[in-house]
């Protein structure tokens, strides 16, 4: 499962700047374990088994759409000068997004884990229990 950073507007690179054209950002398929990427997805969606849906993901993007904007716009600028190179900058848009996907996930509250819950963990923090999850979030530039 990985966000990807959906922009409407695209800047128009000239064919001859050469790089990835794209980066994943959440759990890469083959980069993180399994078990790692199914826990995301129920916590992500919520279950039938009254895990509720939350959109750690899809909030982080979301909340950080105009900074992502404005970091690429920034930065084709800057390919565009030689200063730069496509690759460095899908790179820093991977590192940017996995830290806010990050925060999102030690931010989240609602909806709040159930008082068993709670109970049995030691923490109200909802997708928090061992660090795991929030720790294999990752990234990778497609080309």
């Amino acid at each position: 499962m990985a966000a990807r950073v959906i922009l409407r507007r695209h800047i128009k690179l000239p064919k001859s700047i050469s790089g990835p054209r794209q980066v994943k950002v959440g759990f890469p398929a083959g980069k993180v374990d399994g078990a790692v990427v199914n826990r995301a997805i129920w916590n992500h969606y919520g279950t039938s088994r009254g895990i509720p849906s939350r959109p750690f993901l899809l909030n982080a993007i979301r909340k950080n759409r105009r900074k992502y904007l404005e970091a690429m716009k920034t930065a084709g600028a800057k390919i565009l000068r030689g200063e730069a190179t496509l690759d460095q900058t899908m790179r820093k848009l991977g590192i940017l997004a996995q830290g806010d996907i990050q925060q999102e996930i030690t931010d989240l509250r609602d909806p709040p884990n159930a008082p068993a819950t709670i109970k049995a963990k030691g923490s109200s923090n909802p997708l928090i229990d061992t660090g795991e999850m929030r720790s294999k979030v990752t990234w990778e530039v497609k080309r």
